[in-house]
């Protein structure tokens, strides 16, 4: 495992296809939605639409494979944030699938 030089990274990053995320807390409450915007096998770049800070741990919940990660904040900068990758994939219910990305995801009860 080598690292690139360019920015102190274990894994070489990708870009994607602007993919849809809700980013939800470890309890898999709403906190906020943004776009994947690179990905590596180790971490990933989101952005956000919100502007709170983030916790040090919580689960981001990719849209178009439906499947959630649990993810560590590495670093935050604005509305951009890079996470790191500490779990293996979890498939929500689709109840959590409904409640984070239906209608009124948003609110909450």
């Amino acid at each position: 495992m080598g690292w690139f030089a360019d920015d102190n990274r274990v894994y070489p990053r990708r870009r994607t296809r602007l993919r849809p995320v809700k980013i939800a807390g470890m309890s898999r409450q709403f906190l906020d939605e943004g776009t994947l915007y690179d990905l590596s096998k180790g971490g990933a770049r989101i952005r956000r639409i919100g502007d709170r800070p983030l916790p040090r741990r919580f689960l981001l919940l990719d849209e178009v494979e439906l499947k959630f990660w649990q993810v560590a904040l590495v670093w935050e900068s604005g509305r951009e944030a890079g996470v790191r990758f500490i779990g293996s994939e979890i498939k929500p219910t689709r109840a959590e699938t409904l409640r984070l990305t239906g209608r009124y995801y948003a609110l909450t009860d």
